[in-house]
Parts: structure tokens; C-alpha cells; sequence
């Protein structure tokens, strides 16, 4: 049990409030928000912070609790307990998570979430506003990545993309 509450709690320091506290009630703190609010290397400083976070939480975790970590690690950075429960949408320390893990399927996942995103953007998003291109290419990310995995590790990618797709139902109905 102290393994989970260690990931929730490492997921609840998220690199936006950290790093940019002017952000709060402004916009979501994590890699999209923060470029939105401070531009892109104040993002690039918040994704890098919160993949390694990720990273962290992966090395540290028991291998009979991994599939479990990843889930309390993406529920603190969503619901962190030290910034009133208003935090990012899990993207970041998720791929941090992944790729300490399944380094060979994470990246392909990633090209794939990537892609759809860099597409959406030119096709949709430019000509009329929607969910933003990182969310929604993350949605085929994850998709990829529960389909290239097995076992213990298809397990931790669903419960991952549940907590994601929790937050981002709340972002939808407009309670960030």
C-alpha cells in the first residue's frame, strides 16, 4: 500500500503549479496548458518534469504493483492532493510510466498518438475548435499501446487511460 500512496503523492507535485503557480485557475497545468499560458519552453520544463516523474514512479514500483502504480501516479497528478485537486490531464507522467516499462511499444504508441494528433490539427482543429490535438491523438496512443501489450501491462494501460479519460471527461463538462 505505502508503493501506491508513494505514486499518487509523486503524481500530485505537477511540474505546472511547481514550476508556474500563476497558472492556477487560469488554465490546466500540465504540457498543454502551460504552453497555452507561458509559451513552449515553460511546457517543454513542465512535460519534461512530469514524464520523469512518471519514469520515477515505474523504477521504484514492485513488479506485482505495477500495474496498479501507474494508475495511483496519473490519479495524483489529475487529482493532486497539494494543489486542491486541480491538476493535468495525465498525458505526461503516463509516457514517462510507459516508457520505463515497455520502452519498444510506448514509442511506436506515441508515433501513432502523434500522428493522429499532427493530423487532426491540419484536417479539424484549425478550421474549427474541439478537444485540442495532444488529448486527442493520446486517445489512439493509449489505444495502440493496450493493443501491442499483454497481460500485467495491458492491465496498467486500462486502468491508466480510465483515471485519463475521467479527467478528461471532467475538462469536457467544464469543471477544471
Amino acid at each position: 500500500m505505502l508503493d501506491l500512496l508513494f505514486a499518487y503523492l509523486v503524481g500530485s507535485l505537477v511540474g505546472g503549479l511547481l514550476f508556474f503557480a500563476e497558472i492556477r485557475g487560469k488554465d490546466l497545468p500540465g504540457g498543454s496548458g502551460v504552453f497555452r499560458q507561458k509559451g513552449p519552453t515553460a511546457a517543454l520544463l513542465a512535460v519534461a518534469w512530469d514524464t520523469l516523474k512518471g519514469a520515477l514512479v515505474a523504477w521504484v514500483t514492485p513488479e506485482a504493483l505495477r500495474p496498479y502504480s501507474g494508475a495511483f501516479l496519473v490519479a495524483g497528478h489529475t487529482w493532486p492532493i497539494f494543489f486542491r485537486f486541480r491538476g493535468g490531464g495525465g498525458i505526461a507522467p503516463s509516457l514517462g510510466y510507459f516508457l520505463v516499462l515497455f520502452p519498444k511499444e510506448t514509442l511506436l504508441a506515441t508515433g501513432v498518438g502523434l500522428l493522429v494528433a499532427g493530423g487532426y490539427h491540419l484536417l479539424c482543429f484549425r478550421h474549427r475548435r474541439g478537444l485540442y490535438p495532444i488529448p486527442f491523438g493520446s486517445i489512439f496512443g493509449y489505444l495502440t499501446l493496450f493493443l501491442l501489450l499483454r497481460g500485467d501491462g495491458r492491465l496498467a494501460v486500462g486502468l491508466v487511460g480510465l483515471v485519463v479519460l475521467l479527467r478528461g471527461l471532467e475538462v469536457l463538462k467544464g469543471r477544471i
